[in-house]
């Protein structure tokens, strides 16, 4: 059953790693509150659905692609 839990979630240490910046930096993200932990004893941990969601908001469009919601914003 653990390991079933645990395959929804990723440690702040090994989440740092595979997008390959600072355990400070998922930290800091975790601070401002984009993301969300849950803690088991000395563990802090994160869902594994939560942060593919966070990385889907954090999509840059490529140079000269307007996005829908641009389009409707942009002056006529």
């Amino acid at each position: 059953m653990l390991a079933d839990f645990e395959a929804g979630y990723i440690g702040v240490k090994e989440l740092a790693a595979r997008l390959a910046v600072s355990s400070r930096s998922v930290w800091r993200i975790i601070e401002r509150g984009e993301l969300s932990v849950t803690r088991i004893g000395r563990r802090t941990l994160v869902g594994k659905a939560e942060v593919a969601h966070w990385l889907a908001g954090r999509q840059v469009s490529p140079p000269g692609h307007m996005t829908n919601a641009a389009r409707q914003l942009a002056p006529r």
